[in-house]
Formats: structure tokens, C-alpha cells, sequence
């Protein structure tokens, strides 16, 4: 049975009509199972791929059409109507005809109602633009485009709108959209109301937000995204604003503080050397207890296990905002014990502001004594001289720090820069053989240190993102001790390496990771390394014995951080030249919430 109609609703009426009948002819064997429906569109005479899904019953002929053309208009083709359609019963067959008519452009944009802002500003980065077709979905992110720098104005109650899409003159036609802005009076931020926290005090979470009391509210979900960035709290709800006084805002965010501390615990083995002997384990603990009497200060202990018989440990105390104020300090003690031959021990501060923006600039102030064990008293070298003097040195330094990172733990965009320049002086004491005695020699030297810290994070693919960056070291002075130059190597520095297998009066890295996020705290990389090291003669060594180890050092590998219930697993395998595929190190890292 066919029929053919050419007015859409006679059609469908025609086709409900038939349908009903067949079906009260055919019910006894409703419960058969029916072949599916043919589909076909024909557009201004030619045969067109179907739009979208087809039904399987001939009872969604109206459903069908209406789809059809709705799926013509959201592409921009206003005028398509249906002329006519075609249903057999028999095949089953359904044949649409339809006339698509002229495609109709965006002709115009108005935007109305504003004056706080650069509307022709607010044109130009919009995705919705003069000649190209409306997309609905494209006009509604443009639409929380506009709110969002309203936001960012101080405008919090702004409220945009679309007022009228006309039809503008013309062969072919084009769009006339009219978007409406009430901007609504500009709000100020006046305080932060905490709900949910234990610990965490008011003013901290304001200043971790960057809220300046009396300066424009900025946008409400970027408050939310820079407080969930410190990792301090285990969920940040969004924001809820509250007017007080006509114009000052007050935001009551709901916090469900993270753990106050964190255990880390970082292993490393090291196969036997070439000449024979066992492998050993190096490693160190790292307990962290951030946001002490809900203010964020740090304290942060660091013990380390080093090959042979060298160990380190550190201290650190630090109040990021010192009695309220955009002021920073801190302490911090750092001591190494290479064996019996020397120990050295550095006591520094830090002062620091922090302006808006993620700059941060810092002075600081060590004073660093080494001693030498009994090895170290040894004299050696021609003329002898004392192995490692007794020294005393200060220093004073000026520094800047950046940050700007979406996420602090697996960031996919972003950027971290440090730098900090020191310049002290050093008094050292030395035994030392002149003739056939032994006197003593006292030495006084200028030193100068750079230290620069750079990380880059861009992303590439979907949870792909390209990470690079580089540190370096550098001393400058007219004679070195073992004790003066830099510590390189390892999971932390020079990775394919021994812990601390270098030492120089210059060592740098430059780095490369390409990272697959696993979810918002795990990922996995594989990694090229490429360090230097410039090391000097130093006094009472042997220039040739200590200049061999100058050059270029490449390390590759690969790893993975996960996020686990017991806290963030980091494990990687690390090669270098100097080593085969199955010598190469492993590190470890376990970091658990307290």
C-alpha cells in the first residue's frame, strides 16, 4: 500500500489513519517481530544522508520530520520546510521531501545596556560572529562569557539575556541578534564567612583567595578554583553571596578541610657497582604539618639517607602571612655529615611579601659553619694542607618567586619561576705544612651563589600535557672547598644518577616530561634529563682527580604518580649511558595523610 500527500499536516493525518488500521488488523500477531523502517530524505530532489537517529516504527513519522527539520534550522537553514512524504507499509518505507531553502547567516550584533564595560571589546572575543551561523549551544557560552567578565568587574548581580532575533532584509536573509545586559550595581568584597572548617580561620582563606576588602568581587568560581588549588582542603564548595548594604559582599564558602599533614617517604635502589659488591637502599622521610592553628603556617622536618656514609637532614618553620600582613617569614636549618671527614651546618631566614598576582619577593640571611671530622684534619697534597678547614661564612640574598599553576599537584597549565642571588663572605682556618712546620692559615674569601628554578606546563591532547623546565646552580669564588660546591644528582635532581653523585661550583638540568593524566592527581611520564657539572680544583685535592667528572650527563625513563586510598604513590625507573636497561635506578615515593 503507498500513498503520497503533499500537505505535511493532511500527510500525517493520512499516516496516523493507516497505521491505525494496520495495526487493529494485525493484532493478533503484535507479538511478531517487525523488520526495521527504511528511511529516506530527499533535499531539493537529491538523495541526502539521514540527520540524527531513525526509529524503528512507522508511528514516529511526525516525531521523524520534525527532527529533520529542526536538524536543518540548527545548521541555519530557516525556510526548510517539508513538502511532502511517502509511507509504504509493506516495505516498511518511509521518503521525506523537503526544500532546504537559503542558509541565513548572522547579520547583526547588538549588545545592549552596557556601560561598565567595552562592548566592542566584548564583540571581538565573542565565537559568535557576523556571518557565521547561529549555534545555540556556541550563543549560551558566549552568553556565560559576558557574565563571567561582568564577574570579574564587580558586577556580580549582572544578568545577560537574549532580547530578539529578527530577520534583517536581504537576498539571502540574515539573523538580527539583540543581546540584553542589566548590569545591576557594582558589588564590593567586604569579608569571608567559613563554613564547615575546624581550623582554618577567615582571614586565611580570604588571603589564599586573593580577596581585597573594599576592591571588586571577582568572579565567584575562581575564588572556588584558587582555593581548591593549595591542596589544604579536601572539598571546596562554591561560593554563596551574600549583600550586605546595598553594594558590600560578603561570601560564605563551605570547606572540608584535608588532613594537617603529610608523611613522605621517598626509597631509591642502587645496583651493585661494576666492581662487585651489593646494591644499597637510599632514601629520605619527609613529615609536613601545613596550616598550624588554622593560619597556614609549615612545619616541615626532612631526614636523608645518602650513598656511602652521608646523611643530611633539614628543618623548616614558616608563616606565610606574618601577624595578618601580606608579610612572610621563616627559618630553616640544613646539615650534612659526610662521613668523618666533615660537617656542615646552615641556619637561614627568610622574609618575604607577597603581592597579587602569584610575585613574590623574599631577602634572606645564613650563617653556615663547617667543621671537619678526622679524616677531614688529614693533610694531603703537596705543599700539605689541612683536607677540609674550619670555616664560618654569611650570607645575604634578595629573591623573586612566581607562581601560576591551575592545579598545584597535577597541574596541565602553568608556569613556576624562582631566582634567588647571594653574596657573603667566608672565614676559614686552616693547618697547613710550610717547610719543615706546621702553622696555621687563616683565609678570607667573597663568594657569590645564584640559584634559578623554572617549570612550564602546557597542554597538548586531551589529558595529555608537555611539561619542561630547568635548574641551576652557581658559585662564584677565588678558592673552593668540598664543603662550598653543590650536591647533584638523583631522583630530585639528575635523575638516572646516584643520590648526590656529583658535586660542582655550577651544575644544571634541563628537563622534558610528557605526562598522560590518569585523573585530577595521577599521571604517567616518560622523561629526558640532560645536566652539566663544572667542578673546580679544589684545596688539597688533586685538580686532575677532580676535574674528570665536567661534562654533559643525559638521564631518560619513565614512571607514574597514583592517587591511592593510602595517599599519592610515585614510582620511576630511571636510566642513563653509564648504566645498561637492567642497572637502572628505581625511586619509590609513598606520601601519606596524617
Amino acid at each position: 500500500m503507498l500513498r503520497a500527500c503533499h500537505s505535511y499536516g493532511f500527510c500525517l493525518l493520512l499516516t496516523v489513519a493507516a497505521l491505525g488500521r494496520t495495526a487493529a488488523a494485525q493484532a493478533p500477531d503484535s507479538l511478531a517481530p517487525q523488520p526495521p523502517v527504511t528511511w529516506t530524505l530527499l533535499v531539493d530532489g537529491k538523495l541526502e544522508a539521514w540527520p540524527g537517529r531513525e526509529w524503528l516504527s512507522l508511528d514516529s513519522v511526525e516525531v521523524a520530520a520534525r527532527a529533520v527539520l529542526a536538524a536543518y534550522r540548527q545548521a541555519g537553514f530557516y525556510f526548510a520546510h517539508l513538502d511532502s512524504l511517502q509511507v509504504e507499509e509493506a516495505g516498511p518505507m518511509a521518503r521525506l521531501y523537503l526544500t532546504r531553502g537559503p542558509e541565513v547567516p548572522v547579520g547583526r550584533i547588538r549588545l545592549e545596556g552596557i556601560s561598565a564595560l567595552d562592548s566592542t571589546l566584548l564583540l571581538r572575543q565573542m565565537d559568535t560572529r557576523k556571518g557565521r551561523r547561529l549555534d545555540p549551544d556556541q550563543l549560551q557560552a558566549d552568553i556565560a562569557y559576558l557574565l563571567t567578565q561582568y564577574e570579574r568587574a564587580g558586577f556580580a548581580l549582572a544578568q545577560v539575556q537574549v532580547a530578539a532575533i529578527d530577520l534583517l532584509p536581504g537576498a539571502p536573509p540574515a539573523l538580527d541578534l539583540t543581546i540584553r545586559v542589566q548590569e545591576g550595581r557594582p558589588l564590593v568584597f567586604a569579608r569571608v564567612e567559613v563554613v564547615g572548617a575546624q581550623r582554618t580561620r577567615p582571614g586565611y582563606v580570604r588571603r589564599l583567595a586573593d580577596l581585597q576588602p573594599g576592591r571588586p568581587l571577582p568572579a565567584l568560581n575562581e575564588v572556588q578554583h584558587r582555593l581548591e588549588e593549595t591542596e589544604l582542603f579536601a572539598e571546596v564548595g562554591e561560593p554563596a553571596l551574600l549583600i550586605e548594604n546595598d553594594t558590600s559582599a560578603v561570601l560564605r564558602i563551605p570547606l572540608r578541610e584535608a588532613s594537617p599533614g603529610t608523611f613522605d617517604l621517598v626509597l631509591g635502589y642502587l645496583p651493585p657497582p661494576s666492581g662487585g659488591g651489593s646494591g644499597s637502599v637510599v632514601g629520605n622521610g619527609h613529615l609536613l604539618l601545613r596550616n598550624l592553628f588554622g593560619g597556614g603556617r609549615v612545619i616541615a622536618l626532612r631526614l636523608h639517607r645518602l650513598p656511602g656514609q652521608v646523611s643530611s637532614a633539614e628543618a623548616r618553620l614558616a608563616d606565610p602571612f606574618l601577624l595578618g600582613t601580606p608579610l612572610g617569614a621563616e627559618a630553616r636549618f640544613d646539615g650534612v655529615q659526610q662521613d668523618s671527614t666533615y660537617g656542615k651546618q646552615a641556619y637561614s631566614g627568610e622574609l618575604s611579601y607577597r603581592f597579587e598576582g602569584g610575585l613574590t619577593a623574599f631577602t634572606t640571611l645564613s650563617r653556615e659553619v663547617t667543621r671537619p671530622g678526622q679524616a677531614g684534619q688529614q693533610l694531603v697534597g703537596l705543599p700539605a694542607r689541612q683536607l677540609v678547614p674550619r670555616a664560618e661564612a654569611l650570607f645575604a640574598g634578595l629573591g623573586l618567586r612566581f607562581q601560576r599553576l591551575d592545579r598545584s599537584v597535577n597541574p596541565r597549565r602553568g608556569v613556576v619561576l624562582q631566582t634567588n642571588y647571594e653574596r657573603g663572605r667566608k672565614e676559614r682556618a686552616a693547618r697547613v705544612v710550610v717547610g719543615a712546620d706546621t702553622t696555621g692559615e687563616r683565609t678570607l674569601l667573597r663568594q657569590e651563589r645564584l640559584r634559578t628554578r623554572a617549570r612550564v606546563f602546557v597542554p597538548t591532547f586531551r589529558r595529555q600535557v608537555f611539561a619542561f623546565g630547568g635548574d641551576a646552580s652557581l658559585l662564584l669564588s677565588d678558592s673552593y672547598d668540598q664543603s662550598d660546591l653543590f650536591r647533584f644528582g638523583g631522583a630530585t635532581s639528575l635523575r638516572g644518577y646516584d643520590e648526590d653523585r656529583f658535586l660542582g661550583r655550577f651544575v644544571t638540568r634541563l628537563f622534558t616530561e610528557y605526562r598522560y593524566q590518569l585523573d585530577r592527581r595521577s599521571y604517567a611520564f616518560a622523561f629526558f634529563d640532560l645536566g652539566y657539572v663544572e667542578r673546580p680544583e679544589v684545596a688539597a685535592r688533586s685538580g686532575a682527580e677532580l676535574n674528570a667528572l665536567n661534562g654533559f650527563y643525559p638521564g631518560y625513563g619513565f614512571g607514574v604518580q597514583y592517587d591511592t586510598p593510602l595517599g599519592l604513590v610515585n614510582a620511576s625507573y630511571a636510566l642513563s649511558p653509564e648504566v645498561g636497561p637492567a642497572s637502572g635506578r628505581i625511586h619509590v615515593g609513598l606520601s601519606v595523610g596524617l
